[in-house]
Formats: C-alpha cells, sequence, structure tokens
C-alpha cells in the first residue's frame, strides 16, 4: 500500500468538514505569496548590494518627525529631530542615510545651523565640536524630495474611488527612501512623536497612540501619533487618505485593548466584519506567548494600497484582499516576532517570518482542524517543490531571497513545527514564553543561536544536530516504508531515507506511523537514526493498512510505504539466490500459483521486471538492467503476499 501527502489531503477534503469561526477564510498559497510579496516589496528595484553605509558611532533614543505629506503627490518634506547617545569617543559629526533621489535641505545642532554633506545615500553634519561618549545630544535635519518608487516601494500612492491616498512600506532597506535614519538591525529608537500635516479631510495612520488632530490651516489638518516603546527604523510608517474609522475592542476582565482599525469608505462595510477576526487570535497568541507587546497603547489595522499585509509596529498595514483570518493573524504575531524581538540580521529572517508563518498555522489548530491539516499540507508541499534551500538566508543582497516564501516563510514554520514535535508541546511553548522574556531580547534584536540556546535550555537536549539539518542545511528527506508481518500479529518495521539535497546526509528524527486492522489502529513513533534501521513490533492485530505521518509532523514528500508478510505459514519455503546478485536473481518456492511479482527500490520506485525459465516452483529474473544497490522483491500468491530483499551488486 502507498500512502502520500496527496492522498492525505483527499482524504481530508472528502471526510472533513469546514466549520467553525475561519470556514470562510482558508488558509491557501495566495496567502503567503501576498505577505511575502508585500514585506518585500519596499526594494524589489534594489540593483546595489546593501552594506552599512554610516559610521555607527551613536545609540539613537528618539526621533520627532514633523512631515508634510499629500497623498495625490509623490513627495514628503519636513524635518527629523534625532536625540542620541554618543557611543565612542569625541564624536565630532553624525551621518543618516538618506536616499540619492531625496535632498537634505539644512541641519541645525544646537540651534545652529549646520552644513549638510549629501554623497551617494548618505548625509553627514559636522558638529563643529566634539562631544563625550556617553553624552546625550540631538540634531535636526530639514529634507524634501520624491521617494524612489516603482509603485511597490517604499512610498506608495494610489486613486480608490476617486480619493487619492499614500503611503509606506520600509522594509527592508527603504526608510532611508523617505526618511534621514539609521537603516540597520543594530539599534533601536526608543521612541517617537509623528507629526503630520496632510489636506484636509484625510486621517493619518501611524504608530503609538493617535494623540489629537487639530486644524494646521484653512485646508490642512495635523495629526500627532506618540509611541513610547523601542522601533527599528523600518517599523516606523505612515500612511494618509480620507479613511473609515472604527474600533473593536479584545476584553480581558476589567481591561480592554484598542484595536482600532483604519479603512477606505467603500470597503469598510466588508472589512469592518472580516477585521473581527483579529480577536480570537489575539487571545490565543496572548495565552501561548504573553500579553501582547504593546498594551499600553493599541493595535490597529490600516488599509493601504498593495495587497498583502506589513506588520508595522502596533499599526498593520493591509490590502484589502488582506484583510483575512490568516493574513490577520500572522501581521499579528509579528508583534511578538519581529516588533518586539526584531531578528538582529537579515539571514535570521525566519526568527520575524518563520514564526508568523506557524502562528497562522496555530490560528487553525486551535479553531478548526481541517484548516489546520490543510496549512500543514500547503505549506509542506511549497517547500518540496525545489530539492534544496536553507531556512537560513546566505544571500542577503537579494531582498527576493529574504523574503523567500518557500524557504524563510513555509520552511521556518516547519522547523518550528518539527521542533515542536522533538522536544513536546510543554517545552516548546515554555521555551518560546523564555525567548520573549528574555530581559537582553525583549524589544531588542535576536540571532538564531539566541532562540537555540533557550530552547536547549528548557528542554535539557543538544539541538545542534536538528538545527544544522533544518537551519542551516538544505532540502528535506523521503521516507520508504517497508513493513512485513507474521501470522502471529509481530511485525518487522524497516524504514529507509533518502534526502533531496547532499548537504545533509541524514536526517535524524522521531517518525510516526499509523497502523491499521481488524477495526483498530494504533501509532507508533520510531527513533530513526539511520537509513535501513528496522524495528520489531507487536501491534495486537493484523494490520491491513498503513499510513506514514498521520499528522503533518515531518517536512517529507513522496514517502511511500510496502505491507506484506516476512514470515511464511509452516510448510513455506522462499529462497533467492545468488544474493547479492549480478546479472540474475533466481527465485525457489513451494508457494503454488504466484500471482504477481514486482520489484522497487528502497526509495520506492517500481522497477521494470523481466522474467524467464518460468516454472511452478522457480523463476529466474534478469537483474541486469538494475543499478548496484538494495531492492525489495513483493511476491503475491494465493495465501498472502510476502516480500524479501535482495541487493544487486556490480
Amino acid at each position: 500500500m502507498k500512502t502520500s501527502h496527496f492522498l492525505l489531503l483527499i482524504f481530508f477534503l472528502i471526510f472533513s468538514k469546514a466549520d467553525g469561526l475561519f470556514a470562510q477564510q482558508e488558509p491557501s498559497l495566495k496567502n503567503l505569496q501576498l505577505i511575502s510579496e508585500s514585506e518585500k516589496s519596499a526594494h524589489q528595484r534594489l540593483a546595489r548590494p546593501y552594506e552599512q553605509l554610516i559610521v555607527n558611532n551613536y545609540d539613537l533614543k528618539y526621533h520627532r518627525f514633523f512631515l508634510f505629506a499629500d497623498p495625490a503627490k509623490t513627495y514628503i518634506n519636513g524635518s527629523v529631530t534625532s536625540h542620541f547617545i554618543a557611543s565612542q569617543p569625541d564624536m565630532s559629526s553624525i551621518q543618516f542615510e538618506l536616499y540619492a533621489s531625496m535632498s537634505a535641505d539644512s541641519a541645525f545642532y544646537r540651534g545652529v545651523k549646520r552644513n549638510v554633506t549629501h554623497s551617494g545615500n548618505v548625509i553627514t553634519i559636522p558638529f563643529g565640536v566634539t562631544i563625550p561618549a556617553g553624552a546625550l545630544d540631538s540634531v535636526t535635519v530639514y529634507y524634501h524630495g520624491n521617494p524612489t518608487t516603482s509603485g511597490f516601494g517604499s512610498f506608495g500612492n494610489e486613486i480608490h474611488s476617486g480619493a487619492p491616498g499614500m503611503w509606506t512600506l520600509s522594509e527592508p532597506y527603504g526608510a532611508s527612501d523617505w526618511w534621514p535614519s539609521k537603516n540597520d538591525l543594530t539599534d533601536k529608537i526608543d521612541s517617537i512623536d509623528m507629526y503630520v500635516v496632510t489636506p484636509k479631510g484625510n486621517h493619518v495612520a501611524s504608530n503609538g497612540v493617535l494623540i489629537s488632530e487639530t486644524p494646521y490651516s484653512s485646508n490642512s489638518v495635523l495629526a500627532h501619533w506618540k509611541h513610547r516603546y523601542p522601533v527599528v527604523s523600518y517599523l516606523i510608517a505612515i500612511a494618509s487618505t480620507n479613511y473609515a474609522r472604527f474600533s473593536d475592542y479584545y476584553i480581558t476582565g476589567t481591561d480592554s485593548l484598542e484595536i482600532l482599525n483604519y479603512v477606505y469608505p467603500e470597503d469598510s462595510v466588508v472589512l469592518r466584519t472580516n477585521a473581527k477576526s483579529v480577536l480570537p487570535s489575539l487571545a490565543l497568541f496572548e495565552d501561548l506567548f504573553g500579553p501582547y507587546p504593546f498594551r499600553a497603547e493599541k493595535y490597529g489595522h490600516a488599509q493601504f494600497g498593495w495587497g498583502g499585509g506589513m506588520e508595522h509596529q502596533t499599526m498593520t498595514f493591509l490590502g484589502k484582499g488582506a484583510f483575512n483570518a490568516e493574513i490577520i493573524a500572522h501581521e499579528l504575531a509579528h508583534q511578538w516576532f519581529g516588533d518586539m524581538i526584531t531578528c538582529g540580521s537579515w539571514s535570521d529572517i525566519w526568527l520575524n517570518e518563520g514564526f508568523a508563518t506557524y502562528c497562522a498555522g496555530l490560528m487553525y489548530e486551535s479553531s478548526n482542524q481541517f484548516y489546520w491539516n490543510l496549512w500543514k499540507f500547503n505549506n509542506i508541499s511549497n517547500i518540496c517543490r525545489y530539492p534544496g534551500g536553507s531556512v537560513y538566508c546566505t544571500d542577503t543582497t537579494s531582498v527576493g531571497r529574504i523574503f523567500d516564501g518557500r524557504l524563510s516563510y513555509s520552511k521556518g514554520a516547519l522547523l518550528l513545527h518539527m521542533l515542536r514535535w522533538v522536544i513536546g508541546d510543554e517545552d516548546f511553548f515554555a521555551g518560546i514564553k523564555n525567548y520573549l522574556n528574555d530581559p537582553e531580547l525583549k524589544h531588542g534584536f535576536a540571532l538564531s543561536d539566541d532562540f537555540k540556546t533557550h530552547m536547549e535550555t528548557i528542554s535539557g537536549r543538544d539541538l545542534t544536530g536538528f538545527f544544522a539539518d533544518w537551519l542551516y542545511g538544505q532540502g528535506f528527506p523521503k521516507y520508504t516504508v517497508s513493513v512485513g508481518q507474521s501470522v502471529d500479529q509481530k511485525a518487522n518495521v524497516a524504514i529507509y531515507q533518502s534526502q533531496s539535497h547532499a548537504s545533509v546526509s541524514f536526517f535524524e528524527m522521531p517518525v510516526p506511523i499509523q497502523f491499521f486492522g481488524e477495526g483498530k489502529d494504533t501509532v507508533i513513533v520510531f527513533n530513526h537514526t539511520f537509513s535501513g534501521e528496522t524495528f520489531p513490533i507487536i501491534t495486537g492485530f493484523t494490520i491491513d493498512s498503513i499510513v506514514f505521518d498521520p499528522d503533518l509532523w515531518l517536512l517529507s514528500y513522496n514517502n511511500t510505504t510496502t505491507l506484506g508478510f516476512d514470515n511464511l505459514p509452516v510448510g513455506k519455503e522462499l529462497k533467492l539466490m545468488p544474493n547479492p546478485a549480478n546479472d540474475y536473481l533466481l527465485v525457489q518456492h513451494n508457494l503454488g500459483k504466484i500471482n504477481a511479482l514486482e520489484i522497487s527500490n528502497m526509495e520506492g520506485k517500481r522497477e521494470s521486471l523481466q522474467l524467464k525459465n518460468e516454472s511452478e516452483n522457480f523463476c529466474e529474473i534478469n537483474t541486469q538492467l538494475l543499478s548496484s544497490g538494495m531492492y525489495l522483491l513483493r511476491i503475491s500468491y494465493n495465501e498472502g503476499v510476502v516480500i524479501r530483499k535482495f541487493i544487486v551488486k556490480r
């Protein structure tokens, strides 16, 4: 009997019923594509490898933005005041990144206007004095320009139902496209105030809490947003249009958290309903991971003109089609994984994206078993479309590789799923909570080794091999399972493994197999340590069918199972000669009539079979066309099936 993930999916579709809160919002690879495309959109035009451009001699503490943004124009101007602490002695100037298409007009330091040098994508502001390490100081930069954009970039515009709208989207390298920033993964700004002047009739969405909207002139309004949590530069964002606004509330006891939604008026009726799916996901994530990280402020969604979503801190931007349960859950999860704790290197982007993708899966697990199985199947299928690729990103010069939906998202999520399988639910979720509450990481940055250390500490296990295979290694395994049973309900299970990529010689994993027979079933987990390992089992019933990895814990594909009888009834004999074989294999037996003969390799692929000199108790199989290696001979006769191994050796 052969079982594959495809057959499992057919089983789910036929015998499962989709119901519950998310019944109309099923998991799909389209959702994953929408998410990854949005998050990498800011620099799809990137032609140069990114590198640290500025002298990093300061620690940012605070930004105050005062910006003028008209949604009808691809243009922005204003000022950014930056408070910083010198991290090196004798600091005499400061640098920010500002894309070459923008213009830095002037800078003021201690009330004195300073010349600004704009070379390439870097501006330099001399102080005229030196300041010591540890000193707190500030500088204000005035700038303007047309941010470079392709319509999918870090500064976007559109017309919706006759109304102009604009938004920013800076991940990974796009903050400097529209404001002078420290565009890296080493320094979070402790707090910001965002003041934006926009034409009358518009509302501005941004990070933190809306403090006020006041008239600025007869034709414009000034919006003031305040955010008092550490934030990395790419998560700072603004959007402006004629938004309709509504709030939902997540209530726990006597406390409530506002979920603030800014949507296009023409879509408000539909999106008001769709946005509510955030509430059960928020409850789930708080239960699994701890309190929402920015509870003193708010969470929210702002509609923008791109198809997917982007997890701007406390205010996710979503396209109209992205207001569905899976994408909303993905972006909400980023508030813990990506916003509160941010990957400290783009090589470790899976700490953001793999986690958020898996959390969307956990949302399905908590609410709808059918969609949870479908989510696992979709992500496994997505990964296994190609044989190679590691979760760890080895090419951070390519934004497409950083935000590869197959690797950083799906395979990162399956890494977590398999780690949960290896160490168990209790240690898995306890380890994640410890990781999130590590004072060295919380509201800061983390690398893969930081997460690995926490999971090793909580589980008491050395996970070096697991991460070597699944984080740094490429590919995935394929399993071939051969089960031979005797008439006394004993059986031998032989498990073979091949790998899709040569970077991993063997994936050592606990392998679950479900056995059925006589109206009973049991799942047995095998600690598989080498290919060809054989395990004796007693099921208590005669096996009639097998399902490999019934709950889809393993990242594997095209697995096959074969069931037969290893031990012959009393009086029956079978001999294979010579074994190892070269050009031929003689089969001698007293089984009676042979109904079928099959040869397959250890990966389950059926080989061509050429017989000659066949008689009642004897046949000769031509093996000249078989390559050197191990094979399975399956013989079906009137009383059952018997499977024997043989070797071809040249």
